[in-house]
C-alpha cells in the first residue's frame, strides 16, 4: 500500500504496474485504511463475500461506499420518481422511491435508510409532518437522525430556512439539477459517514 501526501495523475496506474495493491494520498481516514487493507490483504468484508483483485485508491473506496448507501425518494409525482431513481442510480447511490408521507414512514420503519430526499407537497402526509414524524422519538422509524432533504418546487425567499426550522437537514429547489442533488447528498453523507 503506497500513502503518499503528494499525488499526481497517473500515479496510480504508474504504482499499480509497479506491484503495488492500493494507493491512498494523506490525510488517511482510519476508516478508509480499515476499507482499503481488508481488500488488499485478502479477507472479505463479510462471511461468505468473494475477494476480486482490484487496485484501492480513494476514488474505488468511495464508489464502494456508495454502493451501501440506502436513499428514500419520497415523492407524489410519478415522473419525478422514475428521473429521480434513475439520476440516482446514474451517480451510484441505491434507491427505493414512496409517493407519500405515510409510505415513507412505513419505509423507515422497516429499513434504515442513510439519506431521504423529501418532497414537501404531497397528499395524506406533506413533507413538513413527515419530517415532524420522523424526528419524534415515539415514532417507530429505525433512525431518527436520518439525513432529510427537502426537494421541492418552493423556491421563494424563506423556503430554504423553513424547511430547515421544520426538522430537515438541506433544501434543494426543483427541477432538481443533478450537480446540486449530488452536493446535497455528499454534505449530508460525508457528516454522517466520513464519504
Amino acid at each position: 500500500v503506497m500513502l503518499t501526501s503528494i499525488g499526481r495523475r497517473g500515479d496510480a496506474g504508474r504504482l499499480r504496474k509497479a506491484g503495488f495493491s492500493a494507493y491512498l494520498t494523506k490525510p488517511v481516514k482510519q476508516s478508509q485504511l480499515y476499507d482499503c487493507l481488508l481488500p488488499v490483504s485478502g479477507k472479505p468484508k463479510a462471511a461468505g463475500q468473494k475477494q476480486q483483485a482490484l487496485f484501492v485508491t480513494r476514488h474505488t473506496l468511495v464508489e464502494e461506499r456508495k454502493k451501501n448507501i440506502r436513499i428514500l425518494l419520497v415523492d407524489d409525482n410519478t415522473v419525478n420518481r422514475k428521473v429521480g431513481l434513475r439520476l440516482l442510480s446514474k451517480i451510484g447511490y441505491r434507491a427505493d422511491a414512496v409517493g407519500n408521507g405515510l409510505e415513507a414512514l412505513e419505509a423507515l420503519e422497516a429499513v434504515p435508510y442513510d439519506l431521504v430526499l423529501m418532497d414537501i407537497q404531497m397528499p395524506v402526509l406533506d413533507g413538513f409532518e413527515t419530517t415532524r414524524q420522523i424526528r419524534d422519538p415515539q415514532s417507530q422509524v429505525l433512525r431518527h437522525d436520518v439525513p432529510v432533504i427537502a426537494m421541492t418546487a418552493h423556491a421563494l425567499k424563506g423556503d430554504r430556512e423553513r424547511c430547515l426550522a421544520g426538522g430537515m437537514d438541506d433544501y434543494i429547489s426543483k427541477p432538481v439539477q443533478p450537480n446540486d442533488l449530488v452536493e446535497a447528498i455528499e454534505r449530508q453523507l460525508s457528516k454522517i459517514l466520513g464519504i
